[in-house]
């Protein structure tokens, strides 16, 4: 039995309208300030509180009239649950599938919370229920440890010192067999004990010195143990405290050291709890589920650091079956749909706009997901568009320049997403698609065949043009434009090779010309969604096609009828997603030594 799902009703700045959170193995909430990212973590602690009783200011609007619910749903209900907590309470929800859902509900400030249980056949919560609730239900919640920005530095230091303990504490029950005879010998070996959960410390804090060096180099990392009793478990304890020795040979209490320092280490021992090596010693002794919820943890971090915090985070989180992640953010930088067990979560003023995606549903193969790892790496912000509501896909620089220099004109706030590549355009409808966001796509035809060392060759663009039309047709109210054969073909009637940046600015720039009118009114109309220049549908994109060809007199072209005057042998070119993936590829190298926009290099 897994926690799946946190429903949250009347609880501080949520009212009547329910929120729902799926829990996943890192859930990251996004929105506005004041939109109530926090409060969900806050609603989270409450849930696993086993009911203690809430203060008056957390009642919505202090109205104590509508009682506080948050809901918990459990999925993964197998029949050890079913005996211990009864099988009446099992049902197929749409959602969860098979689960069941428990709640806590406080109607007056200062009490303890009700317990109730959801009756399926009856439909409906009914007080008490689920006899096994405190013993089998409250341990499937993951006990929550939070991480806020305005805590004080002793309050981060001891729950840095606390996380470290406890996993220092499953890796030695896992792996030592020191401290296993130690404990068969309590008095002869109770130093052995101490020293070897010293041991063990000192392992992992060397990982974690040689992680805080690589953004603070020559800082070293010790921690300072308050009790040398070998049998007590606070050997490393809220009393312990860390210190800190900088580049220039001071040593000095972590409390003294600067925002950043004292962020970077939290991100390093994360990263250290979550190496694979410690995952394997630790999977003999799984602890009990944990939940790590973080407000923005960006907070006080460099720019390359944020990033570096970002696979600290993920990795954590993967690697450490026993913990799950919720993280509140306003950096893009912190969305990696390439992971697995990820949940993005729009957190809107208003509930019923709500927008989330999960990577399990939208199911990435290992070649999308590596194409999301280039573009993130060339691009570090493109998924600022989780952001937006007004969207508009293109496939490079060329397109990018133009939308946002007509949406300034007509006074249109529009993000544009940068697809790094026509083949790439698909996989970003497919995002949209499940954020339920609309959007318009914005690209080339190309033609439906091209040379290829002096012989015709089917295109591969040409096939994403339907990729591109089918990809959009499964969203809610999302528009193509496609432009023949490209765009300096549609507005200059030109065939460009190179220097189309500097040719969109020439155009841009004169605008008197007629070729500077033809886009202004057309992108308008694009802008604003204009069905009269869509190519959505596939008899648009034919229409649009044979008026091309009819127009400029391309009936005989080979490129557009497949035709030379002769019997042509005809092969299908390369996919562009193997073409544009390599050229991604080697743009990669040209920043950061070789490490585009800071990022690992790709496996």
């Amino acid at each position: 039995m897994r926690l799946a799902g946190l429903h949250i009703k009347n609880y501080k700045c949520i009212g009547d309208t329910e929120r729902r959170l799926r829990i996943d193995g890192i859930v990251v909430l996004i929105g506005q300030n004041n939109a109530g990212k926090s409060t969900i973590l806050d609603a989270y602690e409450a849930f696993a509180s086993a009911g203690a009783a809430r203060d008056h200011d957390e009642f919505h609007r202090e109205d104590l009239s509508r009682p506080i619910e948050i809901t918990g749903v459990f999925n993964e209900v197998n029949a050890a649950d079913e005996d211990a907590v009864g099988k009446k309470w099992t049902y197929d929800d749409a959602e969860y599938g098979q689960c069941l859902k428990v709640r806590w509900v406080w109607s007056k400030p200062g009490e303890k919370g009700l317990k109730q249980s959801f009756n399926p056949t009856a439909d409906a919560f009914e007080d008490g229920g689920m006899g096994g609730w405190d013993s089998q239900i409250q341990s499937r919640i993951p006990q929550p440890l939070r991480i806020r920005p305005t805590e004080s530095v002793e309050t981060t230091q001891t729950k840095i010192a606390a996380m470290l303990k406890d996993h220092v504490k499953t890796r030695l029950k896992a792996d030592s067999s020191a401290t296993k005879n130690a404990f068969a010998q309590i008095e002869a070996l109770a130093k052995s004990i101490f020293d070897d959960s010293k041991a063990a410390f000192d392992d992992v804090a060397a990982r974690i010195n040689a992680s805080v060096s690589n953004i603070f180099p020559g800082t070293a990392v010790e921690l300072i143990p308050r009790s040398k009793d070998a049998l007590n478990e606070n050997i490393i304890g809220a009393d312990s405290y860390l210190k800190v020795t900088t580049a220039g040979g001071d040593s000095t209490p972590l409390l003294l050291q600067g925002t950043g320092l004292q962020r970077a280490l939290l991100w390093s021992a994360l990263a250290v709890m979550a190496d694979k090596g410690d995952a394997k010693k630790k999977s003999a002794a799984v602890a009990a589920p944990r939940i790590l919820l973080i407000d923005e943890p960006e907070a006080f971090l460099h720019p390359p650091t944020i990033r570096s915090a970002r696979d600290a985070l993920y990795d954590f989180a993967t690697g450490n079956p026993d913990w799950q992640v919720i993280a509140t953010t306003h950096s893009p930088v912190f969305i990696d749909l390439s992971k697995n067990h990820t949940t993005i979560i729009r957190v809107d003023a208003d509930p019923a706009s709500e927008h989330y995606i999960s990577t399990d549903s939208i199911s990435f193969d290992e070649d999308e997901r590596t194409r999301l790892k280039m573009v993130r790496a060339c691009h570090p912000v493109v998924n600022e568009f989780f952001f937006y509501n007004n969207i508009v896909l293109v496939e490079g620089p060329t397109e990018h320049l133009v939308v946002k220099h007509v949406a300034g004109l007509i006074g249109t706030d529009v993000h544009v997403i940068d697809c790094m590549g026509k083949a790439n355009v698909p996989l970003f409808a497919r995002i949209l698609n499940h954020f339920k966001v609309p959007y318009v796509a914005i690209h080339d035809a190309d033609t439906p065949f091209i040379r290829r060392k002096k012989k015709l060759v089917k295109s591969g663009t040409w096939t994403v043009n339907e990729q591109i039309r089918n990809s959009v047709a499964q969203s809610n109210g999302s528009h193509v434009f496609t432009q023949f054969p490209h765009f300096e073909g549609e507005f200059f009637g030109e065939e460009l090779t190179s220097g189309k940046v500097d040719r969109v600015l020439e155009a841009l720039d004169s605008k008197e010309s007629g070729e500077y009118q033809r886009i202004v009114d057309t992108y308008s109309r694009v802008l604003r969604r204009d069905g009269g220049v869509m190519t959505t549908t596939h008899g648009a994109f034919e229409t649009k096609r044979d008026a091309h060809i009819q127009s400029n007199g391309l009936e005989d072209d080979p490129l557009w009828s497949g035709r030379e005057g002769v019997a042509a042998a005809i092969v299908v070119a390369q996919q562009p997603a193997a073409i544009e993936l390599a050229a991604v590829k080697s743009a990669l190298p040209l920043a950061d030594g070789g490490r585009a926009g800071g990022d690992p290099p790709l496996q």
